[in-house]
């Protein structure tokens, strides 16, 4: 009898099997080949990606989908974009990058892309990660405070009274952006801020927002957690019953940051065949491990405004 682990393929072992029957779109490839796999050459006259590990090593030949070349990207998820060439150069790693493919096929004369129409599915991106925006509080925050009165009806014939009093708390957001980051620029993508507690002022909330990473843009956002409680209160004969509410709004200022992310591949055209193919690609993560310096930060400010139903107290006079 076989041994059982003699079963077992990898999945990129029947992926390698597959690719000499059905074409690979590059996406399907890359997001399962290993992290040391971190350059892919385009084979035009084979119509094959060539995978290569960090140590230059061939790890596999996998047949491209070249219908996949002339169709558009399908757009991206609402936190992500395209990386544009002249974005990807402002990165603090770009000289990583290019000096990786300097390294690994030479100087010679090339044209470097991002996102190239003819094969739009091996593209890079910009993408608001998904670790919330943390926000912090400066200053003091201003407060007021008040009662609000809420009067109810009798209901049946035994003079008992329902009056319906809010509990709860909300929060209104109101930013701008006081400093754009140099990548996902002018695009609007969506991100979570994260503001947290102030004792006896404001409760910790996440917001949900659409950031455009312009200069000076703003964007607002809100959130609501106030529910209807009913007070049931017996009304002596000839009186007036009420419940009264402490309401407590507070404006606090605050700063953030937002993470703008780079990833995917960068694509180095050369006008003549070096090791064998023109069209090179490098993984901005593979070449560029530290995420600091594939990364851009966009800076907020603005201010929240907090109101907190608490107690409340009823009567009859």
């Amino acid at each position: 009898m076989f041994n059982s682990h003699a079963m077992q393929i990898s999945a990129l072992f029947v992926m390698s099997l597959a690719a000499r029957i059905q074409a690979i779109p590059f996406a399907d490839l890359t997001s399962a080949l290993p992290r040391d796999v971190t350059h892919i050459a385009l084979d035009e006259r084979s119509h094959e990606y060539v995978a290569f590990k960090r140590d230059g090593s061939l790890y596999g030949r996998y047949s491209a989908d070249m219908a996949d070349f002339i169709r558009r990207r399908d757009t991206p998820a609402s936190t992500c974009t395209n990386l544009t060439i002249d974005e990807a150069k402002t990165l603090a790693g770009w000289n990583t990058i290019v000096k990786y493919a300097d390294d690994k096929w030479g100087t010679g004369s090339r044209k470097i892309v991002v996102n190239p129409d003819d094969y739009p599915s091996s593209g890079a991106l910009v993408c608001i990660t998904d670790q919330n925006v943390k926000a912090t509080f400066t200053g003091s925050p201003t407060c007021q405070s008040n009662n609000v009165t809420t009067s109810g009806q009798i209901t049946g014939t035994n003079g008992t009274v329902s009056i319906a009093v809010a509990q709860g708390f909300t929060a209104t957001a109101s930013f701008v952006v006081s400093k754009a980051a140099t990548i996902g620029v002018s695009d609007t993508l969506s991100a979570k801020i994260n503001f947290p507690e102030v004792a006896e002022v404001s409760e910790s909330v996440t917001l949900s927002t659409a950031i455009t990473n312009t200069q000076t843009s703003g964007f607002d956002s809100s959130h609501n957690d106030v529910s209807t409680v009913t007070v049931v209160m017996n009304a002596p004969k000839g009186e007036t019953c009420n419940a009264i509410t402490s309401v407590t709004t507070c404006t606090l200022q605050a700063t953030g940051r937002v993470q703008y992310l780079a990833s995917g591949w960068v694509w180095f055209n050369y006008d003549d065949k070096t090791h064998g193919h023109y069209k090179w690609s490098v993984n901005i993560e593979s070449a560029v491990t530290n995420a600091d310096d594939r990364s851009s930060y966009a800076e907020i400010k603005g201010s929240v405004d907090a109101t907190t139903h608490a107690s409340y107290k009823g009567g009859c006079a």
